[in-house]
């Protein structure tokens, strides 16, 4: 695997935030800016953890906080998927892991410990570049990206 970043490494790395596992309801996790603390739901398998720590860290980052603004607060969601998804899926480790599993998106996602929705995200944000990467990697007949 190329990919090196580990959401556990930077958590362990930012002291001024604080990590909550519990029973979120409608959510599997959450930024609290004014608290600096990331809750996480404790029932969740360990590589959604992963991809909503990575998520929930860009929210740390960018000091995002829930407004009255719909629009605003889908903006900050988007924005906080694309970011996780970069760091998390090497678009390398993604073309191996889509050529090993025939491109089904679940087990590519399990080959790549990020959640099936993360994933979506990243495929969906691809650089033409990194599309044109995946296209040649995946010309063995399995379709086009």
């Amino acid at each position: 695997m190329h990919n090196t970043y580990s959401p556990w490494g930077e958590l362990a790395l930012r002291a001024d935030l604080s990590l909550e596992w519990g029973h979120l309801v409608g959510r599997m996790g959450e930024y609290l800016h004014h608290e600096r603390t990331i809750r996480l739901d404790a029932r969740m398998p360990r590589r959604q953890a992963r991809a909503v720590l990575a998520h929930e860290l860009q929210h740390a980052a960018a000091g995002d906080e829930v407004t009255h603004c719909d629009r605003t607060n889908l903006r900050q969601e988007q924005r906080a998927d694309r970011l996780a998804a970069r760091l998390l899926i090497d678009v390398r480790d993604l073309g191996d892991a889509m050529m090993l599993h025939a491109r089904h998106h679940s087990a590519t996602a399990v080959e790549l410990r990020v959640s099936d929705r993360l994933l979506a995200v990243r495929l969906d944000d691809l650089h033409p570049s990194e599309r044109g990467y995946l296209r040649g990697r995946l010309e063995d007949g399995h379709g086009v990206v």
